[in-house]
């Protein structure tokens, strides 16, 4: 998937600083990076409904995530 708001320079360092890392580098930066995104979107869901409990907060996060709804 190209990066669109990054230079082409930029973009090829990146690549070639992921590829020096090595595979379980590489995972243990993509784990890293999936918690933040998690923990950006759940504190952006607690934002904007801050009725939902805590279990709705994970709910929305499943739901805008995957396209589950789950029920309590």
């Amino acid at each position: 998937m190209p990066v669109l708001d990054t230079s082409r320079e930029a973009a090829h360092a990146q690549a070639m600083a992921y590829r020096r890392m090595g595979p379980s580098r590489r995972f243990r930066s993509a784990c890293e990076m999936s918690e933040t995104f998690r923990r950006v979107a759940m504190d952006r869901i607690r934002r904007e409904h801050p009725e939902y409990t805590e279990v709705e907060c994970r709910n929305q996060l499943i739901w805008e995530l995957y396209g589950i709804r789950r029920e309590r």
